[in-house]
């Protein structure tokens, strides 16, 4: 067990664990769609991308209820507060069934509409509706599986976490195939689920040994529910921030230099996107351990924590930097650009956009360090900026020259984030970036 009351938290599992986490459920997530892919029409594979805001509403829904719940649980378990322990574990619990069964009946009531508003077009209107109609019941297990993945790997269940993910993954790819071949888009959606199940069930396994399980009581403290939605709101909207930039930047380009913009930007898009997301390995490490820090009461525990977290993201930061620059050629083949100018335009964005590897990693460790800290108006704001406004305004701006003004305004996004933000709590508000004083928080 990681958290023993005395000892600080160790870097290296929880970073390994949440980095393979994130890789390998990118994986879980293609599986569907490489399957459909082979099996059925293109009309198909447009019919289950189409449905795809509805997941990410679930997803963005799940975090709010239970991923700062988690966090909570480690600051309660610093303080040695294991009443408090129980009650928060309880609570998410609770709060994640009412989420996915509410989430549930929407989704079951509203299919023929929810459906017609995505997917308003006869030629994938009925692949999208036999998709969906598996798919409006995956909130009922996913709320819970989103918070065990949290909680587990937060508690040092990594034997546990990793045969979960590792089975989700098999068990989807093997039944995915057997059962769309039998059902259709149907047998793909009930592939998910039921994948997602076994992984759940081997998670659930964590709580047997008395040291990680909890007490289950009937606590619910409605005002407490907000207050953990509200810090955990601004790492949920990352997932919103991408939508607007992406929407912004392609529409932008769409006009001004065609479909072989689009496709070039859009692969420097994905590499943007992808290194925001593998940064959650350094994270999920910072979430570990300032919320144990902040529950110790602990300035040495938190001033090394954030030592170590900071020297993890410059070190990832020139690692992704070097592998996109040698990478870049061979990146566009990847994302399927057939067209010989197209990818080497793509290769030369992506070598402007490995220099800010190192800051788009800053952006997320300073963000989360300020989300739980309680100062969630910075964790929006710099999010905000480094995902979403400052691309999109560097992007048009620079666009205006060429196709490759928009890869540089990516590119200046987080850097410019950084910055702004580092110029306010140093000269407005007289602070260093990491400020260690916000310890004793509470719950």
């Amino acid at each position: 067990m990681i958290l023993d009351k005395k000892d600080d938290v160790r870097f290296l599992p929880v970073f390994m664990g949440a980095t393979a986490g994130v890789m390998l459920e990118v994986i879980a997530t293609l599986v569907d769609e490489t399957v459909v892919g082979n099996l059925f029409t293109d009309d198909a594979f447009a019919a289950v991308n189409l449905i795809e805001p509805y997941t990410i509403l679930e997803v963005f829904i799940a975090y709010l209820a239970s991923v700062a719940g988690a966090a909570l649980i480690v600051r309660a378990h610093g303080a040695g507060d294991y009443k408090k322990m129980s009650e928060l574990f309880s609570q998410t619990i609770i709060v994640c069934g009412l989420c996915g069964i509410s989430l549930t009946l929407i989704y079951v009531i509203f299919t023929p509409q929810l459906v017609r508003f995505v997917a308003d077009d006869p030629a994938v209107y009925e692949n999208a509706l036999s998709y969906f109609q598996v798919m409006r019941f995956y909130p009922l297990v996913d709320m819970f599986d989103t918070f065990m993945f949290a909680y587990v790997l937060y508690r040092g269940g990594y034997l546990q976490f990793y045969i979960g993910i590792i089975l989700r993954i098999g068990v989807n790819v093997l039944l995915s195939w057997q059962l769309g071949l039998r059902m259709g888009l149907m047998g793909i959606g009930l592939a998910s689920i039921i994948s997602l199940i076994v992984a759940l069930i081997v998670k659930l396994t964590f709580l047997i040994n008395s040291k990680h399980g909890l007490k289950f009581v009937w606590y619910l403290n409605i005002r407490e529910v907000i207050e953990i939605a509200k810090l955990g709101f601004s790492e949920s909207a990352i997932s919103l921030f991408i939508v607007i930039m992406e929407l912004a930047l392609n529409n932008f380009t769409l006009k001004n230099y065609g479909v072989s913009g689009v496709a070039a930007v859009a692969v420097v898009i994905n590499i943007f996107e992808f290194t925001f997301y593998l940064s959650e390995g350094i994270s999920e490490y910072e979430i570990v351990s300032v919320n144990d820090s902040i529950g110790k009461n602990s300035s040495r525990s938190m001033d090394r924590a954030i030592k170590i977290t900071k020297r993890a993201a410059f070190i990832e930061g020139m690692v992704l930097a070097g592998l996109i620059f040698i990478a870049a050629e061979v990146l566009p083949e990847a994302f399927d650009i057939d067209n010989e100018e197209t990818a080497r335009l793509a290769a030369f964005m992506l070598r402007i956009l490995a220099p800010t590897t190192f800051f788009i990693c800053f952006t997320r460790i300073t963000a989360i360090f300020y989300q739980y800290t309680r100062r969630i108006l910075r964790t929006l704001i710099l999010f905000g900026m480094a995902i979403a406004l400052m691309p999109i305004i560097f992007g048009v701006t620079l666009g205006q020259i060429s196709s490759i003004g928009v890869a540089a305004g990516i590119a200046l996004g987080p850097v410019a984030a950084v910055a702004i933000m580092f110029g306010y709590v140093r000269y407005k508000k007289k602070e260093k970036l990491f400020d260690y004083s916000l310890m004793n928080l509470g719950l």
